[in-house]
């Protein structure tokens, strides 16, 4: 009698188990699709911000070209302020062209990820590259602000004013490209890229088990 229930038990039991594993992969399939939702709209989000970034280049561009060709010949200028005019406009000019190029191209790359189609180790691969990018430019950003600080320091004619002055310039301006640099790429890019990691090695360990 007690082998005979022993029996039913586990015919029970294994009933419930069979059973199991079609809910678990009901589970599965929705927690693949919220992840790859939540990956998909911190990418738009960046790439929103890309599509921005080229948008404000190219008003700025047109700004730049219009005020040299339009609105500094119109005004009785030195020589002297003339090419430091001249000279901080082509900086600015080229910086945003180069600035242009490079929201371009990495804005491709992103819409070219599909999340919903591809592979989660080829999304992973393909995102571990834009972070690395995304390395890149801010290091370059850096670079970039402290010959920006060194040109202006030069058109501005700081570096003629007292050495106590030019320590309490460098210091504000440091501090000041030094927070803007963080709360751009951490705030605006960093926060949406550590959301699309977390997504993707959770994508990673659902596919592996």
């Amino acid at each position: 009698m007690e082998l005979d229930e022993l029996k039913k038990l586990w015919n029970v039991l294994d009933a419930q188990l069979q059973k199991e594993p079609i809910a678990d992969e009901g589970q599965i399939k929705e927690l693949i699709a919220s992840h790859k939702a939540n990956a998909d709209k911190s990418l738009r989000r960046i790439s929103g911000l890309q599509r921005f970034s080229i948008g404000i280049g190219a008003v700025g561009l047109i700004v730049i070209v219009l005020t040299w060709l339009l609105v500094l010949p119109s005004f009785a200028i030195e020589p002297h302020i003339w090419n430091k005019i001249a000279a901080f406009l082509v900086f600015i000019g080229i910086s945003i062209i180069a600035g242009m190029w490079w929201d371009w191209k990495t804005y491709r790359w992103n819409k070219e990820t599909l999340i919903d189609e591809m592979p989660v180790a080829q999304v992973s691969r393909r995102m571990n590259t834009f972070r690395r990018w995304t390395r890149n430019e801010v290091i370059a950003i850096s670079v970039w602000v402290i010959l920006f600080n060194l040109l202006n320091y030069w058109v501005m004619g700081y570096h003629q004013a007292p050495a106590l002055t030019q320590v309490v310039l460098t210091t504000v301006f440091l501090i000041f490209d030094a927070l803007i640099i963080y709360l751009l790429y951490k705030k605006l890019i960093y926060r949406h890229l550590d959301s699309i990691k977390k997504n993707i090695e959770e994508l990673e360990d659902i596919c592996t088990e």
